[in-house]
């Protein structure tokens, strides 16, 4: 169900540097109810407005855990980690964020866990709408946001509606066939595959084809070798699962997250150079060699019938390092 939100709070800027199935139970029985009403959806987003603003500003990971989760609050808590040991006094410039015009997108489902996606205008990014999932795990969580993607205003995809007015959510986990020309929750396998061979159900882009060859390109010197090892996440951390929504298309928006593994090895007699951000990230000393460990989430829209993924939107950060 759509509803109009005009909020001015303050947040902290999101650094661009699950749909979840199961079973509630209502009195011993399964139901198929909103995810939540438009009075949770308001007060869960401006809850995450404020709390992410005073994380902001302080570079605090752990009072942001309390309103991120998933590949958002993974990418998030390594930032200000990094952050706040380069700058202690915390953020001196903030620049609180400020939401309006919000669209609730409200699904009815069954059990846990559950989601909902504010789809908002900010003062941090005038040209582009952000699209916030929330979710959680049982009616005792607060609401946490675990994605976010940026759209162009007015040129993001049309969410489909069902017959009540819901957002038409699409299942991602088990065995489903929802008409699409890949199931949701098989984009983050699909998406790793398809950086291991160069092939897959994804057309040309800066994430795909410009990715590949990117790759190749940085194992043409002589100074170093690249390796990478690219991952989906652990299917039964729900946090980290696809988020699918179908469009008025026929096709589906999909939220997805995949993990990522980067070593570089230099040759002998070469330097490494290890970036200032990274540093305070670093397990042990990197000498001759640094492997860092990356989240990225996406935004993807998938076709229904036969066709090409496009993917709309990623962002990608670095969680962990260690050196060698």
């Amino acid at each position: 169900m759509r509803a109009r939100l005009t909020t001015a709070a303050a947040g902290s800027t999101l650094a661009l540097v699950a749909s979840l199935s199961g079973c509630m139970t209502v009195h011993g029985e399964e139901a198929v109810v909103p995810a939540a009403s438009e009075e949770e959806a308001e007060e869960a987003l401006e809850r995450y407005v404020e709390t992410s603003n005073e994380a902001g500003r302080a570079f605090d990971p752990e009072l942001n855990s309390t309103v991120e989760i998933g590949p958002l609050g993974a990418i998030r808590a390594a930032q200000f980690a990094s952050l706040r040991a380069r700058n202690p006094g915390g953020n001196q410039d903030f620049a609180p964020l400020a939401v309006n015009d919000t669209q609730f997108h409200i699904p009815q489902q069954a059990g846990w866990p559950k989601f909902f996606v504010a789809d908002t205008q900010t003062n941090q990014d005038p040209d582009n709408r952000w699209m916030l999932v929330f979710t959680r795990n049982s009616v005792d969580e607060e609401w946490n946001a675990s994605y976010v993607t940026v759209l162009p205003t007015g040129r993001g995809p049309e969410l489909a509606e069902d017959e009540d007015g819901y957002l038409d959510d699409l299942p991602v986990t088990g065995e489903t066939d929802t008409g699409l020309a890949v199931e949701p929750g098989q984009l983050p396998t699909a998406y790793t595959e398809y950086l291991a061979n160069g092939s897959g159900p994804f057309n040309d882009g800066a994430y795909t084809s410009d990715e590949v060859a990117a790759r190749e390109q940085a194992n043409g010197s002589a100074a170093f070798v690249m390796d990478y090892q690219d991952m989906p996440p652990d299917e039964d951390e729900f946090a980290y699962r696809p988020v699918a929504m179908r469009t008025a298309d026929g096709g589906a928006l999909v939220l997805f997250s995949t993990l990522h593994n980067q070593k570089q090895t230099m040759a002998e007699g070469q330097a490494i150079e290890v970036h200032e951000a990274i540093e305070p990230l670093l397990s042990s000393p990197a000498e001759r060699a640094l492997t860092v460990e990356q989240v990225a989430m996406f935004s993807a829209v998938v076709p229904e019938g036969e066709g090409e993924v496009e993917l709309l939107f990623r962002s990608l950060g670095v969680i962990a390092a260690a050196g060698e």
